[in-house]
């Protein structure tokens, strides 16, 4: 064969022609009659009347319907440029590579298939890419393809009505279910221990008009599966283990040999596909450590309203469950996703939007073994991993993770094939996450945090929606997740970073942490948190002596409204409290961070770990109590046992290793604008007591503190005054004030506030003037070269800033 025909025939590999690895010609059905539906089983329609055998690659002509009424041999590969009709009869089909530019059918929407259709990706691992971009031992969709795959209507998954005990042999759903001998299922973890989730096959089903469905299961529980609703602090609560379907009547699967490799199939829908899956079973689908290659994959797809992937089985999957790719207006409902590697239901650049993901169950999503990872972020793999908030997010299960249970990670601008610098996820509006829950993961049930890189790599990010997401100017927008549960989080069930965020009407209980705001103006709302469930399994994941906390504050301003507080009863070992900080801080807490409507229902309030010498936001820790609600009054602060934060006013609460002080604190900011180092730092307040501070964490020029108002204060930088220092009070009430005494070295110098040179302090001749005055003066000791200043925001102003400058 000459070089140009060479190039030829690979130009039509290249363009997805189908052909063999020799170049043969495909074997194509004998169309006599346009009209006629052909049968794959009669030879009449075969070239020399003989059936394709093993390893022939076959093409279905435009134009021409052909009825698959019979099983077949291995196929090379298989180009669908007609339609190709399933028989309604058990029947496999199996090939190294399905085409699909006509029509796959398999069932219709209103009329689903009876019988038992099996689709096989066969083939072992290979370089080789028949199609043109999409690789091997795939089913692609592309040009006007259209799949058609409707299994029989099912119930795909439900809860168990009462607990299954380790050992026993039967499981109580909470409804009538259409299951029966010989189906596969798979109960959810309902331990901190994702890897409690169990694969069982029904050996029988009674349904009863009050129990729901009883189900006899083949082989005895390795765990218990917690299935009672319990009601505290009168709230019901529900840890019931979700059970999922697995069995289906159309199957798409990878053969034999993927089980062994992590080579399986994969299902590729392109522009300009449509696809409709319904009742699947996908398994032993996806490839292992390759990129673009899933179980399920929209792939660039872009608008695709009607189409959908919803009541299958995708699981024992190799890489993901189901990828929404540069696709919009996509529904995938009523999934179960069971034993994936990597992210699960998986959002890839973040540029999709208008997708509908609701009453999803996602059980046991597995990182993959180190090296075997499609993104770096694998390896705290969630189940479900969303890039862009402008979708829709309700009543999902992310029901135990070897990672995150929802994990938004929003780019800056979407990457990969869709990288633009036009479009800001971290801008973009919620458009709706409502009624999700998220229990048994090993990191955070809900984590918005650590954005996606163009590289793959994730990054602190945060989450501040304006109306135009393009102006970071632009009004502010509120992010609502709303009505989530999270129960058994080894780490936190909620996990928020950004601003102008809120978590409302959740319910999160036997959490390691309920919830973290890393957050500014960011307030969980009409919310219950609840210590201890009488769901007590055997998992040692979380420490017996770690302090559970319902709510942590942190930076700030965050807070708490309308929230109950129930079982958080410290024991002998470890302390327990509704209220907290995130432990070892080191970075700046604001100083407005607060509670209100707060109700404890046998829980220990607050309890504020000892300070760590090296972190100052442990020793800054301070909330307000607005109206009376933890501490008794309106206007106390609830502090840390730190000594520099507490008066002879305070009042120490054992239980909660901290005081109430009816006292206003202000936060204080100390920072060098010049060359020379700020941190660390001594400030000594009027009455002698110290506060050792170690400064910003990776920010030697500045140091953060909360401070009781109206008291002198003397800033010692440990390394010597800096030439430009800069010290900024916030969140300061009306009348209040702090004395600011520091070492100055230059003779010749201005003091100023907010900026304004133009308008200089001047000089008073004495500290009991500059006290007299109205925060326009300054005095130095000539002697010892102390400057003071007593510092007060103007007018109508909660904050203030004071610089000194040499001249």
């Amino acid at each position: 064969m000459s070089r140009l025909a060479l190039r030829a025939v690979f130009a039509a590999c290249a363009v997805a022609i189908a052909c063999s690895k020799d170049a043969t010609a495909p074997t194509t059905p004998i169309v006599t009659d346009p009209n006629a539906v052909l049968r794959w089983s009669d030879p009449a329609n075969w070239p020399n009347h003989v059936l394709p055998a093993e390893g022939a690659v076959v093409r279905v002509p435009k134009g021409a319907t052909m009825l698959l009424d019979t099983s077949t041999a291995v196929l090379g590969g298989l180009t669908i440029d007609g339609t190709l009709r399933f028989d309604e009869k058990d029947v496999t089909l199996q090939s190294k590579w399905f085409q699909v530019s006509g029509t796959l059918e398999v069932g219709t929407e209103a009329g689903p298939f009876q019988h038992r259709a099996t689709i096989v990706l066969a083939g072992s691992d290979s370089t080789s890419d028949p199609l043109g971009g999409m690789g091997s031992k795939v089913l692609g969709l592309v040009g006007t393809g259209h799949l058609e795959l409707h299994g029989l209507k099912r119930t795909t998954w439900a809860r168990l009505a009462s607990t299954a005990a380790k050992g026993g042999t039967q499981l109580v759903l909470d409804r009538a279910v259409d299951w029966t001998a010989g189906d596969h299922i798979v109960v959810a973890s309902t331990d901190f221990d994702p890897l409690q989730a169990e694969e069982l096959v029904v050996q029988s089903a009674v349904t009863g008009s009050a129990a729901g469905t009883t189900l006899t299961v083949g082989t005895a529980l390795k765990n218990m599966h917690y299935g009672q609703q319990q009601t505290v602090a009168g709230q019901t609560i529900d840890e019931r283990a979700e059970v999922g379907l697995l069995t289906h009547n159309i199957v798409l699967r990878g053969d034999s040999t993927s089980l062994t490799t992590g080579f399986g199939g994969h299902l590729m829908i392109m522009n300009g596909a449509t696809a409709h899956i319904e009742g699947v079973e996908v398994t032993l689908m996806g490839q292992r450590h390759r990129l673009a290659r899933y179980p399920v994959h929209w792939h660039m797809a872009s608008d695709v309203p009607g189409q959908y992937a919803r009541d299958n089985a995708i699981w024992h999957t190799f890489n993901r469950c189901l990828t929404i790719h540069g696709t919009h207006q996509l529904t995938v409902e009523r999934n179960v996703c069971y034993d994936n590697v990597g992210h699960g239901i998986f959002m890839e650049d973040g540029i999709e939007h208008g997708n509908t993901v609701q009453n999803n169950l996602v059980v046991l999503t597995r990182t993959p073994v180190s090296g075997q990872e499609v993104l770096p972020s694998d390896n705290s793999a969630a189940s479900y991993w969303i890039t862009n908030p402008d979708n829709v997010y309700r009543d999902n299960v992310a029901a135990g993770s070897q990672g995150h249970g929802f994990w938004f990670a929003m780019p800056n601008n979407p990457t990969g094939l869709s990288a633009t610098t036009t479009i800001f996820p971290r801008r973009t509006p919620l458009r709706a996450f409502a009624n999700n829950v998220a229990h048994s993961n090993r990191r955070n049930g809900l984590h918005v945090d650590d954005g996606a890189n163009p590289d793959g790599t994730t990054s602190t990010s945060n989450f501040s929606p304006r109306s135009d997401p393009a102006n970071g100017s632009s009004p502010i927008q509120v992010a609502d997740f709303t009505g989530f549960v999270a129960y058994k989080q080894a780490q936190r069930g909620v996990w928020l970073r950004g601003s102008n965020l809120r978590l409302t009407h959740a319910i999160l209980a036997d959490n390691g942490i309920g919830a973290t705001f890393a957050s500014s103006e960011t307030f969980v709302q009409d919310a219950l948190f609840v210590g201890e469930t009488s769901n007590k399994g055997p998992s040692t994941l979380l420490s017996t002596t770690f302090p559970i906390r319902g709510y942590e504050f942190y930076d700030g301003r965050v807070g708490a409204e309308r929230v109950t507080f129930a079982n958080y009863v410290s024991s002998g070992t470890r302390p327990a409290s509704g209220l907290g900080f995130n432990r070892s801080n080191g970075f700046p807490v604001n100083s407005g961070n607060y509670v209100t409507g707060l109700t404890f229902v046998n829980a220990n309030g607050v309890y504020l770990e000892n300070p760590k010498a090296d972190r100052d936001g442990d020793k800054a820790a301070i909330i307000l109590d607005t109206d009376g609600s933890l501490s008794g009054t309106g206007g106390n602060f609830v502090v840390a046992n730190n000594p520099i934060l507490v008066t002879s006013a305070c009042t120490n609460r054992t239980e909660w290793n901290s005081y109430v002080c009816p006292l206003h604190y202000v936060g204080m900011s100390i920072t060098s604008l010049g060359a020379e180092r700020a941190a660390p730092m001594n400030i000594t307040r009027d009455d002698n007591v110290v506060g050792a501070m170690v400064g910003v964490p990776n920010d030697s020029m500045r140091v953060s503190m909360n401070l009781p108002a109206n008291r002198g204060y003397t800033l010692a930088p440990t390394n010597g005054p800096p030439m430009k220092p800069r010290v900024t009070l916030s969140r300061v009430a009306a009348g209040d004030w702090i004395g600011l005494t520091l070492l100055y070295l230059p003779t010749t110098f201005i003091v100023y506030r907010d900026g304004d040179t133009t308008h200089p302090f001047t000089a008073a001749n004495s500290k009991a003037e500059v006290d007299a005055g109205n925060g326009t003066l300054y005095w130095r000791d000539a002697t010892t070269r102390v400057v003071y200043v007593k510092a007060v925001p103007r007018t109508g102003q909660t904050s203030v800033s004071i610089y000194l400058e040499p001249r």
